[in-house]
């Protein structure tokens, strides 16, 4: 028969491991969206929380439809950070039938999109119908970036409150890092040969604005383009004198390249949905800085 002291002993080892091991492993699951969400998530609260992305890589995030299974992994989680993309209000909706409890926060609020409430088109973007949401493609302007950080950061400090001051550090940091990258975008572009740039899908309205850059837009009505549209883009291209024809993987690329083809661009592919936020950023004006 094991003692009284020996019994407390490995009471209290096992209490130890369990706090240091199995419960320690333990983390707050935190769901985003997209990626570029998970890298600011992930750079903001560190090793705090687990981070799940719930598009596919390779998925448009305008037609993807969430499955059974993520919308039951969705109504077990801490925390889900939207961003006014088409599949999060249909996946929320069920998850919050599950979970009354769950907690949902925009990670967008207060950040102006366009087209929001409003369907309309876009001069230099011909055909192209935003969603009553508005073009949810801002992480792809460092200045809106910055206050998608200071939305996450308030919501992980009512989730995470012990973790407030290291939060704080993170997110000036972060802020730091995204004004870096700033700086030498706007330094590799500041000498483009080219002002306008030719894209499939015009995820990259946000990022043409912050640069002083215009875009000409392949889509057309979120459809690949029409003879006639096709044949427009291709005058002013070759007016413009563009030398690249950027395609995403989400996407069809063939008529971005006959587009290529016809005006002798290179033809790049470039995922606006890419974790690697900073790299993603200093590529895409390496690009169009023709280096």
């Amino acid at each position: 028969m094991i003692n009284r002291a020996l019994r407390a002993s490995l009471l209290f080892c096992l209490g130890t491991f369990f706090a240091s091991g199995t419960m320690a492993r333990e983390k707050p699951v935190v769901f985003v969206s997209i990626p570029p969400q998970a890298w600011l998530v992930k750079r903001l609260a560190g090793e705090s929380v687990e981070v799940q992305t719930l598009l596919p890589a390779g998925a448009d995030p305008h037609t993807y439809e969430p499955s059974a299974r993520q919308v039951k992994r969705l109504s077990e989680t801490a925390l889900v950070f939207t961003l006014g993309l088409p599949f999060e209000a249909r996946l929320v909706l069920q998850a919050g039938k599950l979970n009354p409890a769950l907690k949902v926060v925009a990670m967008d609020a207060g950040i102006p999109k366009h087209g929001a409430g409003t369907h309309e088109h876009h001069g230099t973007e011909p055909g192209h119908v935003c969603a009553a949401g508005g073009d949810p493609h801002i992480w792809l302007s460092p200045r809106l970036l910055c206050a998608m950080a200071s939305n996450t950061v308030a919501a992980l400090e009512a989730a995470l409150p012990q973790q407030g001051a290291a939060l704080e550090g993170a997110l000036a940091k972060t802020l730091d890092d995204i004004r870096e990258t700033d700086e030498a975008v706007r330094a590799r572009l500041r000498n483009a040969p080219v002002k306008i740039w030719v894209v499939y899908h015009p995820s990259w309205r946000y990022f043409a604005e912050e640069y002083g850059l215009s875009l000409l837009v392949l889509e057309q009505d979120g459809k690949a383009p029409a003879a006639r549209h096709l044949a427009e883009v291709i005058r002013h291209a070759k007016e413009a004198g563009v030398k690249v024809v950027f395609a995403e993987p989400q996407y069809d690329v063939k008529p971005a390249q006959t587009l290529a083809t016809h005006i002798g661009a290179r033809l790049v592919l470039v995922d606006p949905l890419s974790e690697a936020w900073p790299s993603l950023m200093r590529d895409v004006a390496k690009i169009l800085a023709g280096d």
